[in-house]
């Protein structure tokens, strides 16, 4: 009876074991990014007087993904802002005794005002704060997006067709090898790509434009000279910037600095709730990102 017993709990080890395998082979190593204008509604069961907003996803990529999914794992696909457990309620709750800073906004109007207007509202008072004319007057500015309710609801609201396209983005670690036709002296890198989804995808892909596929930094054109100048090593020599070693070097170990930087003010002001994960992650040595064997 033990040998039986003892038999039927290895199988069932061995088929969870399996079962968590598959799953993991299962999991997404990328996901489909929508390009162009989207449509935004309320959910059926919900009723509203306001139009629906179009949303020009494409325009919105030159920010963090994380600044507006910010409960996003960085490893699945994304879900919607009405998904359980997030801004399933169309309308705040009634005003409670409990102080507003800390209520959870978790009314879809809300959370959506919050991020869109208020972003809006922080781009227009920058602009108007570091834009103005000789004279020392503030010019007109345009704010970046609509802050009044019919920029993004209009009254006369026109059904049109809104295609979409994507591009597929690559999650979790991806590895960066040297260019063909160069021998590496070094390792590949082994780069953790979701752990850069807090920055604007520009800081790296400086080139890119909404919508298209991104292209290797060594493609034609781009950072595609395979030796340093003759005449000079200097990654921060003009001669170089085509040079893919001195782009590589200049972009992540300068951004890498930088983090160091942030990190060790936030340490001595003892505010360490403020480090993220690729503050506490930069490499600035060497064996920190050509760690292979």
């Amino acid at each position: 009876m033990k040998r039986n017993l003892f038999f039927i709990f290895c199988v069932l080890i061995i088929f969870i074991t399996k079962s968590s395998l598959i799953a993991a082979e299962d999991s997404p190593k990328n996901i489909q990014v929508p390009v162009g204008t989207m449509l935004i509604q309320v959910p059926a069961h919900f009723q509203t007087k306001k139009s629906p907003v179009r949303f020009s996803h494409s325009t919105h990529l030159k920010f963090s993904c994380m600044a507006c999914h910010h409960e996003w794992d960085r490893l699945s696909p994304v879900q919607g802002c009405t998904s359980s457990g997030c801004h399933e309620r169309l309308k705040p709750s009634p005003p409670s005794g409990k102080p507003s800073q800390n209520k959870k906004i978790i009314s879809l109007t809300g959370a959506y005002h919050k991020a869109c207007r208020g972003c809006h509202r922080n781009q227009l008072k920058q602009a108007i704060e570091t834009t103005k004319t000789s004279s020392g007057q503030k010019s007109n500015i345009q704010a970046s997006g609509p802050i009044a309710c019919a920029g993004c609801h209009p009254e006369t609201f026109m059904a049109k067709e809104h295609p979409l396209t994507s591009f597929s983005l690559p999650l979790g670690m991806i590895t960066i090898p040297p260019p063909d036709g160069v021998e590496a002296k070094r390792s590949s890198v082994n780069f953790p790509h979701s752990l850069h989804f807090d920055q604007d995808c520009r800081v790296c892909h400086h080139d890119w434009g909404d919508g298209r596929e991104v292209k290797s930094c060594t493609t034609s054109g781009c950072h595609d000279q395979l030796k340093a100048d003759e005449s000079s090593r200097n990654i921060s020599d003009p001669k170089n910037k085509k040079y893919f070693l001195a782009a590589y070097h200049k972009k992540c170990f300068h951004c890498h600095l930088d983090l160091k930087k942030q990190k060790n003010i936030l340490v001595k002001t003892d505010k360490i709730d403020g480090i993220t994960a690729l503050n506490k992650n930069a490499p600035i040595r060497c064996n920190g990102c050509h760690n292979g064997e």
